[in-house]
C-alpha cells in the first residue's frame, strides 16, 4: 500500500525535524519535501506537483506566508490539501483559510496523535472539522447574515450537498440517486459555483450556516 505523503513548509528548522519524526513513526506516512519559506515550497511543488498529498503550512514565514502559497495552491489548482500550522488561532483567520480552500488546522503545539490524526482525516475525507473550529462554525451561522449574492441551490443540488456532507464519493451519489458520474460533478461544480466555495470544507461550512445539515461533530471525525 502506498504511503500518504507529506510536505511541510515552516521556518523553523528544528520544528520541521521533529515534526518529520513524528509523522514517520507511523509506517503509512512519509514527509516527501520540506521548505523553510513558502517562496522554497511553490517551487518545489511547481517543478513535481504531484510530489505530496498533503501540506502542513506554516502562517508565518519569511519571504512568503502561508496565507499566500494558499492563495496560490487553490489559484493553480494544484493536487495537495492544506493543513495550516499556526502558533495561536485567529478566529477571523480561521474561518477567511478555511472559506479559501484550506482542509484544516493544526496548533503548532499539538499532541503528536492528533497531529497523525490530523492528516488521516484529510487524506480521508479531504478535510477535518475539530470541535473548535465547529463552534466557530456555530457562531457564525448564529451571528452572520446569510450571504445575499450566492444564488439558491435547486432541491436536487441541496440533495446532492447533504450526500457530499457525508462524504460519499460521485459514485456513490450517482448510484443512490440514480444519476451518472459525470451529472453528479457537473451538479457538485454548480454547487461550488453558486455558493462561492472552493472545496468541500467550505461546502460543510455553508451547509451548515444554511441549515442544509445538522451540526454533528461526531460525522467530521
Amino acid at each position: 500500500m502506498s504511503k500518504i505523503r507529506i510536505a511541510i513548509a515552516d521556518d523553523q528548522l528544528l520544528f520541521i525535524q521533529g515534526l518529520k519524526m513524528i509523522i514517520e513513526q507511523d509506517p503509512t506516512l512519509e514527509v516527501s519535501f520540506s521548505a523553510q519559506n513558502g517562496k522554497v515550497f511553490l517551487e518545489k511543488l511547481m517543478a513535481q506537483p504531484d510530489m505530496a498529498d498533503i501540506v502542513l503550512l506554516d502562517l508565518e514565514m519569511p519571504v512568503m506566508d502561508g496565507v499566500k502559497v494558499l492563495m496560490e495552491i487553490i489559484a493553480n489548482n494544484y493536487p495537495i490539501k492544506v493543513i495550516i500550522l499556526t502558533s495561536h488561532y485567529n478566529d477571523g483567520m480561521i474561518i477567511k483559510l478555511l472559506d479559501e480552500g484550506a482542509a484544516g488546522f493544526l496548533a503548532k503545539n499539538e499532541d503528536p496523535d492528533v497531529v497523525i490524526e490530523t492528516i488521516r482525516q484529510v487524506h480521508q475525507k479531504s478535510f477535518y472539522i475539530n470541535n473548535y473550529i465547529l463552534q466557530l462554525i456555530r457562531n457564525r451561522r448564529l451571528f452572520a447574515k446569510k450571504r445575499t449574492s450566492q444564488q439558491d441551490l435547486t432541491k436536487r443540488e441541496s440533495e446532492i450537498l447533504t450526500l457530499i456532507c457525508e462524504e460519499k464519493t460521485n459514485k456513490e451519489i450517482a448510484d443512490m440517486l440514480y444519476l451518472s458520474a459525470r451529472t453528479v460533478e457537473g451538479h457538485r461544480q454548480n454547487i461550488l459555483e453558486k455558493t462561492g466555495c472552493k472545496n468541500t470544507v467550505g461546502l460543510v461550512i455553508y451547509a451548515i450556516e444554511h441549515h442544509i445539515i445538522d451540526i454533528n461533530i461526531s460525522r467530521y471525525h
